[in-house]
């Protein structure tokens, strides 16, 4: 009897978490960039007609994590583009960018703390290696593209510092030659 009914408190116990959730509330939009270079994430054009190196967002959305934004670079003839963002906690703006084939990706992380650091993705590696880690490469990165490529840049702070949800804000300088 006494097991019937340990048995059964048990249940109870078990059932009454059922419908609660751990997750965390859904998280608020992130803070607007501005920026005239910048353009939403749109997706690929499937236009024939359509020349030159197309932006592969539909690779980049795959990467990012629910905490990140997907936020385009258009860069017009050759010019940089200097886009400004923040981190706060694990929430940040991803930036894609379209590198042809044997041109050179330039970027400068100008983070207003010295805690904020970015990583560099080749969209068409799903693995999401880094060919360029802020951490231990530093703040600027030369990558020259072997084939068309969207290349998509992330700005973080480390695990500790999202953690506690602090904050940050960065600037990038971007230039494909």
């Amino acid at each position: 009897m006494n097991r019937r009914l340990f048995a059964l408190a048990l249940a109870g116990m078990t059932l009454t978490g059922c419908g609660k959730s751990d997750a965390p509330p859904p998280a608020a939009e992130p803070p607007a960039t501005t920026a005239p270079a910048v353009n939403p994430a749109s997706p690929p054009s499937s236009d024939p007609a359509a020349s030159g190196p197309v932006l592969d967002t539909t690779a980049a959305q795959a990467l990012l994590t629910p905490d990140e934004t997907l936020q385009s670079i258009a860069l017009a003839d050759g010019n940089p583009a200097t886009v400004s963002g923040e981190v706060v906690g694990y929430k940040t703006t991803a930036w894609a960018v379209m590198v042809g084939q044997g041109q050179t990706l330039s970027v400068t992380f100008k983070p207003a703390s010295s805690n904020l650091y970015m990583n560099i993705q080749d969209t068409a590696d799903t693995t999401g290696t880094a060919v360029h880690r802020g951490e231990t490469d530093g703040p600027t990165a030369s990558l020259v593209a072997a084939r068309d490529s969207t290349y998509l840049i992330r700005p973080f702070q480390p695990r500790a510092m999202a953690r506690r949800e602090e904050k940050g804000t960065y600037s990038l300088e971007v230039s494909v030659r």
